[in-house]
């Protein structure tokens, strides 16, 4: 291994051991699908409550999100027709979580603490569970590539995979997630297949199949995972001969495998027919696949998650696929598995898989795709000097590109299932948004020059000085006599503002200002007041857009470079100005409406005034 690979090697330690203690160390991992997954541990071991899921005994110190989780369950989670609620998720991902779930429970009861599966230990040692996957996953991976390249391709390879794309994100951030069990684990699949055509031995067998097992009740989709060791080797017809031979030669070793692989999946069979009555059990509900509706461009490259947007430097595996000279014994299993894998996993009703900095799911074909990535370093290594730093450039800023995108999501700054390439262009490589930045993020365009616009007329403005609504009370911000009290009952404003487009009334007006003075009492996580523009021709919509209110209050357009603004800013019980731009459509005609209003998706208070629509025109 040559002196630049090694120092590449430090590089790569110095920086996960630096995000993780600054950003890493403190997350919280008990929401969402994460305590889905563990939520078994406890369930099984200390409370022994598999028939009442929701409950934790009163005398124990939980968080406020344990409690907060449990009552979603009972309010939206799955209840079967024997009445009792089920865990949506399989069981296997707490079967990886086990020995760390073992070593902080010792550790609670030998110093007297808690032990009641939610305190610090058990969330520390949660995440060190994806830390140790993730290191062992690479470290194996490193052996699976030394099958087929050098020493100083492989590890160049299976660092690229870590700081480049998303892994990163989940072993030193998000832990407690499927996909770093799934990357270790498809990982080992591979392993054990390429030892296994060495030299078949009986135990071999069982431990691929079990490693089969595992993954398919981690994650049921991922049965395909069965097609690694079926068509390993299978290149030409003579290698799919070989490998009816192979399968002939070793008949009570498949067969062990067999059963190895159904022995997982004997543990969530007994969970469900105890609680449903039945030995399958589909337990997310309404949340499906639409197999004739893919999305597969938009899982692809949606900003919005997309996979190839947030780890772009899985570009060269791609491309790496067309060197299968360099990769004969596993190219069909790519290219079969990847296209199945890809059009399946883009076919959930929710392509963008909600959170995880890019497409999550395609974490468990890394180890796969780790092969062609490894072709293609391969193959540029060995071209001169000016191809080799061109593509060496391309590699450090994907990776550079990655490492920032982790940084931000970890301070609040990029939540990628929400975001658009207007904002993440903004805010390429920085780390405090300023106020047009978080209107670019919720109105996916960017604003105009504040100082190179001229504004036209005042269409409306409401200054509820006039007591026109029920709910106006007195103003002590000295602005006027009354504001609106918006109640956590009312979803919209009742003094929507509509109005008529006209060519005359409008003149050469190009933008559309929206703006009004806000006040919160209240932080809600998820739903913000939305602050909204809508056009519409008859029954179509031309265009809306929606405004985040709470997250600007207190910035009135103004920056200041020394304080950390967020995604989740917040200033309560103060009022504030918010503002922003709207493009006039060149396709919009006489007597399309135009309608601001105020939506109170979250149900939480908000006191309004001066809502107004104006008009303003570029400067010439």
């Amino acid at each position: 291994m040559n002196r630049t690979t090694k120092l590449l090697g430090v590089i790569s330690i110095i920086v996960c051991s630096w995000f993780y203690m600054s950003d890493g160390y403190d997350s919280y991992p008990f929401y969402g699908d994460s305590m889905g997954y563990y939520m078994y541990l406890p369930t099984t071991f200390i409370y022994h409550s598999h028939k009442a899921l929701d409950w934790l005994p009163e005398d124990k110190h939980f968080d406020y999100s344990i409690h907060n989780y449990l009552r979603s369950l009972r309010e939206g989670g799955e209840w079967s027709a024997k009445g009792f609620l089920v865990n949506k998720y399989t069981y296997g991902v707490a079967a990886m979580e086990l020995p760390f779930f073992v070593i902080a429970h010792i550790y609670e009861k030998l110093t007297g603490g808690e032990a009641n599966g939610y305190s610090a230990s058990y969330r520390y040692m949660l995440k060190t569970s994806s830390i140790v996957y993730g290191i062992l996953g690479i470290l194996l991976l490193y052996r699976v590539l030394t099958s087929f390249f050098d020493k100083d391709t492989a590890t160049r390879t299976v660092l690229v995979l870590l700081m480049g794309t998303n892994l990163f994100w989940f072993v030193f951030f998000q832990a407690g997630m499927a996909h770093v069990p799934l990357f270790f684990l498809y990982t080992l699949l591979l392993y054990l297949t390429i030892r296994l055509h060495k030299q078949p031995t009986m135990m071999r067998f069982v431990l691929t199949g079990l490693c089969a097992g595992l993954i398919t009740i981690i994650r049921p989709v991922d049965i395909l995972c069965l097609l690694i060791p079926l068509l390993y080797q299978v290149y030409s017809k003579e290698s799919f001969r070989a490998k009816l031979a192979f399968i002939k030669t070793n008949v009570k070793g498949v067969l062990s495998g067999c059963f190895a692989f159904i022995l997982p999946l004997l543990p969530q069979i007994l969970y469900w027919k105890m609680l449903t009555g039945s030995y399958v059990y589909y337990s997310y509900g309404e949340e499906s696949f639409h197999w004739l509706l893919p999305k597969i461009l938009e899982g692809i490259f949606s900003f919005s998650n997309g996979w190839l947007i947030y780890s772009p430097v899985m570009v060269f595996s791609l491309i790496g696929i067309f060197l299968y000279r360099l990769q004969k014994p596993v190219i069909w299993i790519v290219l079969t598995l990847l296209p199945m894998y890809v059009y399946i996993i883009y076919c959930w009703h929710t392509p963008t898989y909600i959170n995880g900095l890019g497409s999550r799911p395609m974490i468990h074909m890394y180890p796969l795709l780790a092969i062609p990535l490894g072709a293609f370093i391969k193959y540029f290594s060995k071209k001169g000097v000016a191809p080799k730093l061109v593509v060496s450039l391309f590699f450090f800023f994907f990776i550079a590109l990655n490492i920032s995108y982790s940084i931000q999501s970890s301070r609040g700054v990029l939540v990628s299932e929400e975001s658009n390439a207007a904002y993440n262009l903004r805010m390429l490589f920085r780390l405090r948004p300023r106020y047009e930045d978080l209107v670019t993020y919720d109105v996916p365009h960017c604003q105009p020059d504040y100082g190179q616009l001229k504004k036209v007329a005042t269409l409306v403005c409401n200054d509820y000085e006039h007591m026109e609504f029920s709910h106006c009370e007195t103003d002590t911000s000295g602005r006027g006599k009354y504001v609106y009290h918006m109640a956590a009952d009312e979803e919209y404003h009742p003094g929507t503002i509509k109005v008529l487009y006209s060519k005359e009334r409008f003149r050469d007006a190009t933008w559309l200002k929206c703006s009004g003075y806000f006040l919160c009492t209240k932080q809600y996580q998820y739903y913000k007041h939305l602050l909204t523009l809508g056009i519409q021709r008859n029954e179509e919509t031309i265009c809306w857009n929606g405004l985040k209110i709470d997250n600007k209050i207190g910035l009135g357009g103004v920056y200041d470079s020394r304080k950390n603004y967020s995604l989740n800013h917040m200033l309560l019980n103060s009022w504030g100005y918010v503002y922003y731009f709207v493009k006039i459509p060149d396709n919009i005609h006489d007597g399309d409406k135009i309608t601001l209003d105020v939506w109170n998706i979250g149900k939480q208070d908000l006191y309004i005034d001066n809502l107004c629509l104006e008009l303003y025109r570029d400067k010439e």
